[in-house]
């Protein structure tokens, strides 16, 4: 279908927005604000659409021109976000837990300093459309912020910070597969 299909897209999520009906079919509550549907039509290529949508999107409002550059901004703005979230996670946790698992979350909270040290470089390479360099670092802060794990696996304890590893790392795999469409 050559070039109108694109178009098709957009006038289909339109009038799903129109509708009302677009945030359902993202998987979005009724209460949630509608999704944009050029962010939408882009997250549609992660390996994580609907954590795209619902992370990236929020910062949609931000930009003028709605591309793969502008989303990957978003997508590396909301993982920063979240893992300063995970970071305040982890000084509340530490709080209620026994020694041993308090040690091992300040080594989670040292990761996720360093993350978020990576995610600043990987935001620096964007804006000079330096992929390669994105991709890398965004790949150190994968291996940054799985190494939590390792202390809680070797107390064979459960790791508090499990659901927020999961969301970081669909969101840095949306991050390098957005880089890649840059």
């Amino acid at each position: 279908m050559g070039p109108a299909h694109p178009r098709l897209v957009l006038l289909a999520a339109v009038a799903l927005l129109f509708a009302g009906l677009l945030p359902q079919a993202l998987g979005r509550g009724k209460d949630a604000p509608p999704a944009n549907p050029l962010v939408a039509g882009v997250c549609s290529k992660t390996p994580f659409p609907d954590v795209c949508t619902s992370t990236a999107g929020r910062h949609a409002s931000k930009y003028k021109v709605i591309d793969n550059l502008a989303v990957l901004n978003m997508q590396v703005e909301a993982f920063s976000k979240r893992v300063a979230q995970a970071r305040k996670h982890v000084a509340k946790s530490a709080r209620t837990i026994p020694p041993a698992q308090s040690q091992a979350l300040t080594f989670c909270d040292t990761m996720y300093m360093n993350t978020q040290d990576t995610i600043g470089a990987a935001q620096r390479a964007i804006t000079f459309k330096d992929t390669g360099t994105a991709k890398i670092m965004l790949q150190l802060a994968v291996q940054d912020f799985e190494s939590c794990d390792r202390p809680f696996i070797q107390a064979n304890a459960p790791n508090p910070m499990g659901k927020f590893d999961k969301e970081l790392n669909q969101m840095a795999n949306n991050c390098m597969t957005l880089a890649n469409m840059v």
